[in-house]
């Protein structure tokens, strides 16, 4: 019993962790967040094959080749990932996806910020799903 009961006391340690240096009073969940946009054509279908570029509002072209698409999710593309958190800031700042096949383009505009202790990104705007047309 008496180590069930340390076990306990401990157990939140480990679902947090201090990411950020600059604010030692900053503590994080270890869950990885990750932003997808649905693209689906004018009747409904999801399109796969896209060529996509993610980029912000300076240019910066930010990549997912590391990350899987899960194959539950057809149409689905990365928008972001908690793998730029310190891009970031509280303050939004705007994404821009662009996919093109056969010729066809879609967009989407964004906005993405981070918490203070820059731990995790959030979609502050931005559609869920595009239409390619």
């Amino acid at each position: 019993m008496k180590y069930f009961k340390h076990t306990l006391l401990f157990l939140p340690i480990l679902l947090f962790y201090n990411c950020d240096d600059e604010y030692p009073e900053c503590v994080c969940t270890e869950e990885f967040r990750t932003y997808f946009v649905i693209v689906v054509d004018s009747a409904g279908s999801p399109i796969d094959s896209l060529q996509t570029t993610v980029t912000n509002d300076r240019g910066k072209e930010y990549n997912f080749e590391e990350f899987t698409t899960p194959p539950f999710m057809p149409g689905a593309y990365f928008v972001m990932t908690d793998g730029y958190q310190n891009d970031f800031s509280i303050r939004a700042v705007k994404i821009f996806f662009t996919g093109v096949k056969n010729n066809l383009v879609v967009t989407g505009e964004y906005l993405f910020n981070t918490d203070e202790c820059r731990c995790h990104v959030y979609k502050v705007a931005g559609p869920d799903t595009l239409v390619l047309k």
